[in-house]
């Protein structure tokens, strides 16, 4: 029991570190326009391959800052899916009957499983159309601009 319970309690440990820890925020130029709008991104093998399209896809002229966090609701979800990994992998060993077997099958899809399948909320804004035909990811124009020749001399 007491080898159990460590397992708790480094499995809670290591869901509490990763709330905070993955917070990314990215602002362009561009003016906001419109009202934030919040996405669920889903990823498969711990992150590497994209399940989902890509959060603000539909805004026509680009976003105008996003971010990417684990809230509280993706918190649950792996949460969920801890426990489905861990009781799906005690009932594919229950028939040795061995209790040590059933409990290292337990951990293993208790692991297996969020590694799989894990979610990501994403919040962010459509950017509003640019002003003049200049591209919103191009810095604005300065008043830096080489001046133009002097005229020729009327003879």
């Amino acid at each position: 029991m007491q080898k159990r319970q460590w397992t708790v309690v480094a499995a809670l440990a290591v869901m509490a570190t990763q709330t905070a820890c993955y917070n990314t925020r990215i602002v362009t130029r561009a003016p906001p326009e419109g009202p934030a709008y919040t996405d669920r991104q889903w990823f498969t093998i711990g992150g590497l391959a994209n399940l989902s399209q890509p959060a603000g896809q539909y805004c026509q002229d680009g976003v105008s800052w996003a971010e990417s966090k684990l809230s509280g609701t993706d918190w649950l979800i792996t949460v969920g899916l801890t426990v489905a990994g861990g009781i799906a992998g005690t009932l594919a060993c229950a028939n040795t009957g061995d209790a040590l077997a059933q409990t290292g099958c337990g951990t293993m899809g208790a692991a297996l499983l969020p590694f799989l399948l894990s979610s990501r909320t994403v919040e962010f804004t459509c950017a509003a159309a640019p002003v003049s035909d200049r591209p919103a990811y191009m810095p604005p124009p300065s008043n830096n601009m080489v001046p133009a020749p002097a005229p020729a001399p009327v003879q």
